[in-house]
């Protein structure tokens, strides 16, 4: 303080000013010091006990299907069975019972399903299948060692076979898991979604053949 000429005393605001300037000063100085701590520190999500966390990307495959000059093998999925229509066994038959200048037989009768023969032109022709009820074999019993599933395997190889399947809605988890089994030991796989009404007729002919595509 200091007193005036006319003798009032004053009050000198010089020091309160420097106090409000510094701690002002103080604030601004913390402030900047927190902004630059929030900046550099790392983010929680990109910790390394964070990151160990995270689940791997996922890869998916997404099978397109595509002409192949490889012979099928064919088999109908239903009530989570598999049965195997083999053609092979339907081509031994009708040669088996051929005789001179007779007509091959028009329908077989095979262990799980019947087949109806029609001829289209020359060499073409059709084979119309008919499970016969309660026939196919459960998974486990499919692919046991010695069964259907390991000797087809060891009879054909990838580069001159693939596996194609008509697939009931009832099995289609059992389609996925025997589709697996398969692409793990490369063979591709083709398939077609039926109904128990619905026809399953292969026909021989390139123009027919482009139905049965692998993936």
């Amino acid at each position: 303080m200091r007193r005036s000429s006319s003798g009032l005393t004053t009050l000198n605001l010089d020091s309160l000013v420097d106090i409000v300037s510094n701690s002002v000063g103080i604030l601004i100085l913390l402030t900047a010091f927190v902004a630059l701590l929030t900046l550099t520190a790392p983010l929680q999500d990109t910790t390394p006990e964070t990151r160990k966390l995270e689940k791997p990307t996922e890869k998916i495959v997404i099978p397109w299907s595509h002409y192949s000059q490889k012979s099928g093998l064919f088999f109908l999925l239903r009530a989570n069975q598999v049965l195997h229509l083999d053609r092979a066994e339907v081509y031994l038959k009708l040669q088996e019972q051929l005789s001179g200048d007779v007509a091959p037989p028009m329908e077989l009768s095979l262990e799980g399903y019947d087949v109806t023969l029609t001829p289209i032109s020359g060499h073409a022709h059709c084979l119309d299948f008919q499970p016969q009820p309660n026939a196919g074999q459960w998974w486990h019993e499919f692919q046991r060692s010695g069964g259907v599933l390991e000797r087809l395997l060891d009879q054909h190889r990838p580069a001159e076979t693939y596996f194609f399947f008509w697939v009931d809605p009832d099995s289609f988890e059992l389609f996925r898991d025997l589709r697996q089994s398969l692409w793990d030991v490369n063979f591709e796989v083709g398939w077609k979604p039926v109904r128990r009404d619905s026809p399953l007729r292969y026909c021989s002919g390139f123009g027919q053949f482009r139905s049965f595509q692998p993936q």
